[in-house]
């Protein structure tokens, strides 16, 4: 072997070492790449479809049995207990005795469930809620048929079961901080004396009654806030009081009467509940506000559903848009329960006392209006919302004594009672609107307008429906006070940017009275005189228009009463009058048209200047 061929062996081998080590690397490569990530060319696997959660969770198939379970249960103990009931197994003593352990069965068991740890809405209604209220219906149904139906029970005995029964669900309301068991007790408590009528109701008995669940109800608003309470209070309480009112009124030493006790007895006790109640629940509302300012636990906001909350934003929202003043959630209340319940009140007692002077009523109207006027207008006041309403309450009060008093004036004066009460209003938008110019008080100002406009609204119907022919000195007296005041408030009102939507109205429907009333005292002289006054109105106020910076109503009312003028002429007129008047009425009218066409045309040329 030449040494030649022995370098070429070796240097084969170091060549073929080096391809091993090129062989290695590249395998360590590639198992180095099959322990990384998944490979991207290879798709992973494919995401699930996310789906809106249902409002109702899925449950599981023991909780669905056990639910079907004990409704099909109470179903067939419910049947089984007609059955028995229908074939006399049951005497009405066990019934009673049932019903009392079937409400005790269903508390227990609402004690059983454990409350929600997380804070829930006052108006949430849970199983525990729901048994609960379930045993509170069943001890009232079963005093209700203790007494009623099997006569074992008597009335009397049953409306303190009923009483005890809503005291007791308050509590459990309070302690429970759920608004359906105060609903419950509350709403149950008021219908007692329906539900269980007496044969010879003792009203100061029932007084009594309705003035402690009344109490009841307004203590569970000033601790909790929950306005569903204090709203049911207010309506039994005074559809109660309605009902008892007319038992009352009715009685009379010379009328049979089917109530127990004095008469006059029966009218102090409710003049009593009705003074008493109409206080609290006029002060109620801004004593809540003052207690919550304290700070105390015993005195909190309410949890309210989104629900909840939303309406009572929306209808505090109305309310502020129409008072122009800052709200909160209970200014419904606020205002509706501040302002009505003392009218109310009024009403109830004067159908008490009917034999009394009807002038009382409007002076106790004026006296709580001017109350309500010095408390708006004191300087210390509890809340700035409350002095709005006092100053609402001033207006809407006095209002109410003017319509009182109206038939005591008329009767002294030997007139008729609705243009005095046309004159009252009138009077009292006018002094309203004239002492609160410029005043922050938008509620008052914008109920003398809207009495203004019913003042001349009812001026108008009454000249074309019931006044008729002829002069009817008081009618027309009250008809010039009601224009003069519309009059007045047109022309303070048409300046002001706001206001100009209601001027125009109330001028229009003035100005609509005015050509009625005319027309009835001009056409009682002479007819002729009606469509000459008509057509010197109408061109007055097209001349007018051209000297206003709005000149647009003025132009518009001079065009339809001029549309009037030539109407009468052709249909009234030129048919119902005398040759010679006919003659002197088309010249007037069409040298006055001629006229007012030579004016405006000059009116509008634009001046020449040297």
């Amino acid at each position: 072997m030449q040494p030649d061929d022995e370098l070429t062996l070796d240097a084969r081998v170091a060549r073929l070492e080096r391809g091993l080590a090129a062989v290695s690397a590249s395998l360590d490569a590639i198992l180095s790449n099959n322990t990384a990530p998944a490979d991207p060319i290879r798709p992973g696997p494919r995401a699930r479809p996310q789906f809106a959660q249902l409002p109702i969770q899925g449950k599981s198939a023991e909780w669905w049995l056990a639910r079907g379970g004990a409704l099909l249960t109470c179903l067939a103990l419910i049947m089984l207990y007609q059955y028995a009931v229908d074939r006399n197994w049951i005497t009405p003593v066990v019934r009673l005795a049932a019903g009392t352990a079937v409400g005790a069965g269903l508390m227990i068991a609402a004690a059983r469930i454990a409350r929600t740890v997380k804070p829930a809405p006052d108006d949430t209604v849970g199983l525990r809620e729901v048994l609960m209220g379930a045993a509170l219906s069943a001890w009232y149904i079963t005093a209700y048929a203790g007494a009623v139906f099997y006569h074992l029970v008597p009335v009397s005995g049953a409306r303190a079961i009923f009483f005890a029964l809503s005291i007791a669900g308050a509590w459990l309301a309070l302690r429970e901080k759920r608004a359906l068991l105060a609903i419950l007790a509350i709403g149950v408590g008021f219908a007692a004396p329906a539900l269980l009528p007496s044969a010879t109701p003792s009203i100061p008995a029932f007084a009594a009654y309705i003035l402690a669940l009344t109490a009841v109800g307004l203590v569970l608003y000033l601790m909790r806030g929950w306005q569903s309470v204090l709203w049911l209070t207010f309506i039994a309480f005074w559809w109660n009081a309605g009902e008892a009112v007319a038992i009352t009124c009715c009685s009379s030493p010379l009328i049979p009467t089917r109530m127990a006790g004095s008469p006059v007895t029966a009218r102090i006790a409710m003049t009593l509940l009705v003074a008493l109640c109409t206080a609290m629940l006029v002060r109620v509302p801004i004593l809540r506000r003052r207690l919550l300012a304290l700070g105390s636990d015993l005195y909190t906001e309410p949890l309210l559903s989104e629900w909840s909350h939303s309406i009572l934003v929306e209808v505090s929202s109305v309310i502020r848009r129409v008072t122009g003043q800052p709200t909160s959630l209970d200014s419904a209340a606020l205002w509706a329960i501040t302002l009505s319940s003392p009218l109310l009140a009024l009403f109830d007692l004067s159908t008490i006392w009917r034999f009394a002077p009807v002038v009382t009523w409007g002076a106790a109207a004026a006296v709580i209006a001017v109350i309500a006027f010095r408390l708006a207008s004191s300087a210390r006041a509890p809340d700035d919302e409350f002095t709005h309403v006092e100053a609402a309450a001033a207006a809407l009060w006095s209002l109410a004594g003017i319509i009182w008093l109206a038939d005591p004036v008329s009767t002294a004066l030997h007139v008729s009672v609705f243009p005095t009460i046309l004159i009252g209003a009138a009077a009292h938008a006018f002094v309203a609107l004239y002492f609160l110019r410029g005043s922050r008080f938008r509620v008052p100002r914008g109920l003398a307008k809207i009495t203004a406009v019913g003042a001349v609204t009812m001026t108008v119907f009454a000249e074309i429906t019931t006044v008729g022919a002829g002069f009817k000195p008081w009618w027309t007296s009250s008809a010039i006070v009601t224009i003069a005041t519309s009059a007045w408030i047109w022309w303070t009102s048409r300046r002001i940017p706001e206001e100009r939507g209601y001027a125009t109205v109330i001028g229009i429907v003035a100005y609509l009275a005015l050509m009625l009333v005319d027309g009835r005292l001009l056409g009682h002289i002479l007819r002729p005189l009606v469509t000459a006054s008509y057509a010197l109105a109408g061109t007055a106020m097209l001349v007018a228009s051209m000297r206003t910076s709005n000149p647009a109503v003025l132009r518009r009312l001079g065009g339809f009463t001029l549309v009037v003028v030539v109407a009468r002429l052709f249909m009234l007129d030129l048919a119902g009058v005398e040759t010679i008047w006919r003659v002197l009425l088309f010249l007037v009218c069409g040298a006055l048209f001629l006229l007012t066409s030579y004016l405006l045309q000059v009116g509008r040329k634009p001046s020449v200047t040297g």
